[in-house]
């Protein structure tokens, strides 16, 4: 069954520790972003969508750091497997945050450490 899913950006951050990352956002700091799609059954759906939103974002604040947000309308059944994915960065809500060690430096993403192994190079 479609339902509508409200995505938006909310500034944060990844920090790697000794053994463990921690996830800090700015419930109210400013969205860059803000968009409303009808029609998404499924969770892949979802993913597809919160990429494309991304990218669409990163594009115009190429150096912004963002946590994605994914919102149904109110009164709409959620698909299958949908908390399990919220839960989990099933969605990819995570893939625009910058990555900083524990003294604040940035990292390579785990996307693009990802991309450059994936073409033969190191990060």
């Amino acid at each position: 069954m479609p339902v509508t899913v409200t995505l938006s950006t909310i500034p944060g951050a990844l920090t790697r520790e000794r053994g463990y990352t921690t996830k800090t956002i700015d419930l109210f700091g400013p969205s860059l972003a803000r968009e409303a799609l009808t029609a998404i059954s499924t969770v892949p759906d979802i993913r597809a969508a919160v990429a494309r939103f991304g990218a669409r974002v990163r594009a115009e604040h190429p150096n912004s750091s963002f946590y994605v947000s994914v919102q149904l309308a109110k009164g709409h059944r959620k698909p299958s497997g949908y908390d399990a994915a919220s839960n989990r960065n099933g969605f990819g809500q995570d893939e625009f945050m910058h990555v900083l060690d524990a003294q604040g430096t940035d990292l390579p993403s785990a996307a693009a450490t990802d991309q450059a192994l994936a073409q033969g190079s190191r990060p």
